[in-house]
């Protein structure tokens, strides 16, 4: 389609930042030796400085502060640092790219991504589950292709967002009435292109067609649920629901079947659970923006 080929005529969507695209190349590598992707992250001063507070955040609440990449990837593991990186890289370049006027909205665009991220690793804690990462980092970026439609004609995509909230559609048919694609199909081209993860290309391109979906279909369902209950609770981010028949959503049935216990779920409770998980969505925020 014309747009998705314009996309790629944007400065920043073109490819990744090189730092990020010589570890995705080297972690996938049997042979990986971590004092080549530690030296390969070090060689980037801001994101090191970044990824490194990150880690010792309450987000991973390790007994142990890691002090150097090398000691991180003992830590959490090369593949966990690896889904770290991609998540601080992609958004820290988009933050810099931010226009002034736009400073409110993509606050409330990352604020609803950060929570997504952090929901999302809490309900996988909750049912026993470790995604190496994918859980966080896929939460963090399900929207991706929202924040390249706004960074792409922000204009137009004003009036997705009015129609979205005046006339009370889906963003993905607002979406598809102003540019002719929607995010999902825009955030899965350019994740393609820049050869994420499969896994991260899974959730940006099907987390809300899921029934589409043939591979990490119960990450993704993971972190769809996360995304609709974000969106029940204030942090959200124009999807267009007035309310949420949550025994009617594909991502709760997919959960419920693979995870019985989720049937004894209350809501309510695991919303004043996660109360200070939001505090870490904030601390997310505040470490990853700073220059």
């Amino acid at each position: 389609m014309l747009v998705l080929e314009k996309l790629l005529e944007i400065q920043e969507l073109a490819t990744l930042p090189t730092v990020t695209t010589k570890i995705l190349q080297q972690i996938e590598d049997n042979n990986v030796d971590i004092r080549n992707v530690a030296h390969t992250i070090e060689t980037d001063a801001s994101l090191t400085a970044k990824v490194l507070k990150v880690a010792n955040s309450a987000i991973y609440g390790l007994r142990t502060p890691v002090a150097s990449i090398s000691q991180a990837i003992i830590t959490i593991g090369l593949n966990r640092l690896a889904n770290i990186v991609i998540g601080v890289s992609i958004f820290s370049r988009f933050m810099l790219h931010s226009q002034h006027h736009t400073r409110q909205l993509m606050e409330k665009f990352w604020w609803h991504s950060a929570s997504v991220g952090i929901v999302s690793k809490t309900l996988s804690n909750k049912i026993g589950k470790n995604y190496k990462e994918f859980e966080f980092i896929g939460g963090l970026l399900h929207d991706f292709g929202k924040l390249i439609l706004l960074q792409y004609k922000l204009a137009d995509y004003v009036k997705v967002l009015e129609i979205v909230t005046n006339e009370g559609v889906l963003d993905t048919e607002a979406e598809k009435r102003i540019f002719g694609v929607d995010h999902l199909e825009v955030g899965s081209f350019v994740a393609q292109k820049w050869k994420l993860p499969l896994p991260i290309v899974n959730v940006i391109g099907y987390h809300s067609k899921l029934t589409r979906l043939k591979e990490d279909i119960e990450l993704s369902a993971i972190i769809r649920f996360s995304d609709l209950l974000c969106e029940m609770w204030g942090a959200d981010f124009f999807e267009g629901y007035q309310i949420i028949n949550f025994e009617e959503q594909p991502s709760w049935k997919i959960l419920k079947e693979r995870f019985p216990e989720l049937n004894e779920l209350d809501l309510e409770k695991f919303t004043f659970e996660l109360e200070e998980d939001f505090k870490k969505s904030s601390e997310f925020l505040k470490i990853i923006s700073s220059i």
